[in-house]
């Protein structure tokens, strides 16, 4: 999986409006969604969260949401 797969931003609607904690599949990646992304999402599929990508020591990078930008 290469970090070019997942952009930059992901609207909460592109993640399917996730009613649960969990991993959800963009752009043949998975990126991880937190409770708290849940409660400031307030099941608006217009929010834009930014993804933070994370590269551990081995294996591949892996994703999760970060901060609500609008």
């Amino acid at each position: 999986m290469l970090a070019e797969q997942v952009a930059e931003q992901v609207t909460w609607g592109e993640l399917g409006c996730p009613k649960a904690i969990g991993a959800y599949r963009l752009h043949g990646a998975s990126v991880r969604v937190k409770n708290i992304h849940i409660i400031v999402a307030e099941d608006d599929p217009r929010a834009i969260f930014t993804v933070v990508t994370l590269h551990p020591p081995l294996g591949p990078p892996e994703f999760m949401l970060g901060h609500r930008v609008a």
